[in-house]
């Protein structure tokens, strides 16, 4: 049988993602809906979109999964829209870069039976449309989403085995705590590729022209600054906290360079320059698919609102990537959820963190 997907947002990201679920099984129908049809009708040329939708509650009616890919602005409402001609069972989620406010104003919008699961995947490309998906591009990239005490048990079992089946490496965090990371590691990196793109701009009208000496660093630095600016008013708009924050600290530290530049101290200079290098040596690299031995995790639990939320959450923090995730023996009352995660370490650090939650943990390799 069919899972019929929808896509609201015929772009990169979910152009992309109708490219990955459509290479990834004949078994996925995707039916898309664009304010811009030509964008459907190119998904349809391309063989990635299998029919196109009038409306957002035409899209919705059909699917088993809807992908809200809109800008930010727009998800909230689309998000309600979907959920609102939705039959039940079906998922709604999203793949806006804030999270806070579109989950506080969908979920208590979306009728029983329907589930909306917040999503953010951290993949992307300067270039913009449906001419440029790709269905590689959540291939080992993190794709985070944002579980509530109201997440289904099994929506979101299906939803994450969805995204792994892709190539995604699927962490949960809670909504309030993504805005928070994502302002300092992709809202404030786009920011300051803007103004050092504006600043090279300007200093071209008196000095020869800077640009004519970009080379690699200051193009890698300001790649991000091509991004859709219709996109990113919306983003700074919605973070505006947590990034106002993100850039009071940015001035803070650049403020403490001016002077220390200015004092000549070169010793600061040289440990402010050495703890970036450290920093940036130990970022974790990305996790490749060929993961070695895979453990499992029963952990039994009772059907009540809140668990699959606090057990992912609570793996979520750990950053550790769950590989599946299987419900088994359910009753009416309880059941026992099995995780597969990837190397041991990481395995001793998920049954450490949930049997220090109250839960009692069973680990197992894989086959026995």
């Amino acid at each position: 049988m069919k899972t019929t997907i929808a896509i609201v947002g015929v772009g990169l990201l979910g152009g992309s993602l109708a490219a990955a679920f459509k290479q990834q099984s004949d078994d996925y129908e995707v039916v898309g809906y664009n304010h811009n049809p030509g964008a459907v009708a190119e998904g349809i040329a391309r063989g990635i979109i299998d029919r196109a939708a009038a409306s957002i509650e035409e899209a919705a009616a059909a699917a088993d999964v809807v992908f809200i890919c809109v800008p930010v602005g727009y998800i909230p409402e689309f998000s309600i829209r979907a959920a609102k001609a939705a039959k039940p069972g079906t998922i709604i989620t999203d793949v806006g870069s804030t999270k806070t406010t579109i989950v506080a104003e969908v979920e208590p919008q979306v009728p029983d039976g329907v589930h909306f699961i917040g999503g953010h995947p951290m993949a992307g490309s300067e270039k913009t449309g449906v001419a440029a998906a790709n269905p590689a591009l959540f291939r080992n990239a993190h794709y985070l989403l944002t579980p509530t005490l109201k997440t289904d048990m099994v929506a979101y079992k299906k939803l994450h085995s969805m995204l792994t089946s892709i190539g995604a490496n699927v962490l949960a965090i809670e909504p309030q705590k993504h805005d928070r990371a994502v302002a300092i590691i992709s809202h404030l990196p786009h920011m300051l590729a803007a103004v050092l793109m504006n600043l090279a701009s300007s200093e071209t009208n008196h000095t020869e022209n800077v640009l004519m000496l970009a080379a690699g660093g200051f193009k890698d630095t300001t790649r991000i600054a091509a991004g859709s600016p219709r996109m990113w008013i919306d983003i700074c708009l919605d973070n505006r906290d947590a990034i106002l924050y993100s850039i009071d600290k940015m001035g803070e530290m650049l403020n403490t360079l001016r002077n220390e530049i200015d004092a000549a101290d070169r010793d600061a200079i040289a440990d402010m320059l050495e703890r970036a290098q450290k920093g940036r040596l130990n970022l974790p690299a990305a996790l490749g698919k060929e993961i070695g031995q895979l453990y499992e995790i029963y952990i039994p639990v009772s059907d009540k609102p809140g668990v699959i939320s606090d057990i992912t959450l609570a793996v979520g923090q750990l950053g550790v990537n769950i590989e599946d995730i299987e419900i088994l023996h359910a009753t009416e009352h309880s059941g026992t959820l099995r995780l597969m995660i990837p190397e041991k370490e990481n395995a001793d650090k998920v049954a450490k963190a949930l049997i220090e939650r109250g839960y009692e943990v069973d680990m197992r390799t894989t086959g026995g």
